[in-house]
């Protein structure tokens, strides 16, 4: 508990001397959201909300962007650097455990959703009026699935990638796909058919649209989204003790 405790707050202290990480956690879903809003000002069609107004339907792939971009960027970045520079070399050496070591570098990024999510509420409230309807503690529940969720899939590359360079193509090679497919900008139902199904596979759309759907008060009927959720958070965890590698 000691290394997990140390680990965690050390590189969350990191994380903040990292101007890219600040950016893509904390300041672009935010900057994304204004920009939403201010792009597309009127009725978007496709997505079966009627009466929910831009911000309220952007505000939840907003987070679904906080979390996405702290767990891609934080996680699997640090994990390869800090193989390439030797530094878990040097930790292999110590009691502390694989498990320890990916939970507190995980724990460091959950600051950072914390504090991206945070503002991003507080600018949506705010300026735009943006409640959640649907039952707070749900919200919040499906919220922590998918930031273990993602948290684990950037664990998941860490230590698949072999270098800091290849990490850095797999994060982008998953990145752009559910930053377009996920329903951040436009509804799934304007993909051509063959594109749909893979779409509702992605762990983005599954968490945005749960996201969306408690926030809008809608009975949540698509619990297969929670599997979608969990499958690939097994599969991460999967990955993540099979090929972590204390050495390149």
């Amino acid at each position: 508990m000691r290394g997990f405790k140390q680990t965690a707050w050390t590189e969350f202290k990191l994380n903040l001397r990292d101007p890219l990480m600040v950016f893509w956690s904390i300041v672009f879903p935010t900057l994304w959201l204004l920009l939403m809003v201010v792009v597309l000002p009127g009725p978007i069609p496709g997505f079966g909300y009627e009466g929910l107004n831009e911000a309220s339907l952007f505000f939840p792939a907003g987070v679904s962007l906080v979390i996405l971009c702290a767990s891609f960027i934080g996680v699997p970045m640090t994990l390869t650097n800090y193989r390439e520079i030797k530094v878990l070399r040097r930790f292999q050496v110590t009691p502390v455990k694989v498990s320890t070591l990916v939970a507190g570098f995980s724990a460091s990024q959950f600051g950072f959703v914390l504090v991206g999510v945070v503002l991003l509420y507080l600018v949506a409230r705010l300026f735009f009026g943006v409640q959640i309807l649907g039952p707070g503690l749900l919200f919040f529940g499906v919220l922590m699935l998918g930031m273990v969720t993602f948290l684990g899939i950037g664990s998941a590359i860490g230590s698949v990638a072999g270098s800091y360079r290849s990490a850095n193509i797999i994060i982008w090679t998953l990145f752009m796909p559910m930053m377009f497919l996920s329903e951040l900008f436009m509804p799934i139902s304007l993909l051509p058919a063959w594109l749909q199904p893979v779409a509702q596979a992605l762990p983005l759309t599954a968490l945005n649209t749960l996201l969306r759907d408690i926030l809008y008060g809608v009975p949540l009927d698509d619990l297969w989204r929670l599997g979608v959720l969990a499958g690939w958070l097994v599969l991460s965890l999967f990955l993540t003790v099979r090929f972590f590698k204390w050495e390149g």
